[in-house]
């Protein structure tokens, strides 16, 4: 008696454990039409670029955020697009013009944001497999260092009401940006899913090195 009633439970505990994993493992074409959403904690490496007449400017390695939305054809190709801004300070290097080479060293804050359409390619179908991607887009770039021109600004301040006050304008431009990537991706259950990979991101500047950056990307998102 003592011994079927352990047999029951123990059947019962096995048959409940393999329900919920069955709950909880995907099936192979579950991302196939589905949509995709994430946010997008990124980490990008430090580097060094050198411009025109021995000028630098050394970027610090900085952190940053971005939203993906993308959709899944199948189960192997997914299309979709990412909105990503990070910010960091900087130590520059310029030459003054003064016939002697003198140089002078400053330090800025760096602004950037960054619009990409990305295309990535899932080897395998099941749940957790390996992808690669490629992306193509344009970023803004705000340098933090003035331009000489000052224009006037309003805001709301929390602690002086609706205020107005000089704001220098600083150099900022626009450059088209492109690279590729390899990663793994695993999809938690028919809902949520998770990704992580690393990216070689150039950006389309005139320099005297690689304008080429290595970024880190850690996707956690969900499918509808």
């Amino acid at each position: 008696m003592f011994t079927r009633k352990i047999h029951q439970l123990t059947t019962r505990c096995f048959t409940l454990l393999f329900s919920a994993s069955v709950m909880a493992m995907p099936d192979k074409a579950m991302r196939a039409g589905k949509w995709g959403v994430a946010i997008v904690p990124t980490l990008t490496n430090s580097k060094v670029l050198q411009f025109d007449n021995g000028a630098e400017a050394d970027l610090n390695k900085r952190s940053g955020f971005g939203m993906y939305f993308g959709y899944n054809f199948n189960g192997h190709v997914e299309l979709g697009g990412i909105f990503g801004a990070s910010n960091s300070n900087y130590t520059g290097t310029r030459v003054i013009d003064d016939g002697n080479g003198t140089t002078e060293k400053f330090t800025a804050n760096m602004y950037t944001s960054t619009l990409a359409i990305d295309l990535a390619y899932n080897f395998l179908k099941g749940p957790f497999t390996p992808y690669v991607n490629g992306f193509l887009g344009s970023t803004y770039i705000d340098s933090g260092i003035p331009t000489g021109d000052i224009t006037t600004g309003c805001w709301w301040d929390p602690w002086w009401g609706y205020i107005c006050a000089p704001v220098a304008q600083t150099y900022t431009s626009t450059r088209f940006n492109y690279g590729a990537g390899i990663g793994l991706r695993y999809d938690i259950n028919r809902i949520l899913f998770i990704k992580g990979g690393v990216t070689q991101n150039r950006l389309d500047i005139s320099t005297a090195n690689s304008s080429d950056f290595t970024t880190y990307q850690l996707y956690i998102g969900f499918k509808f």
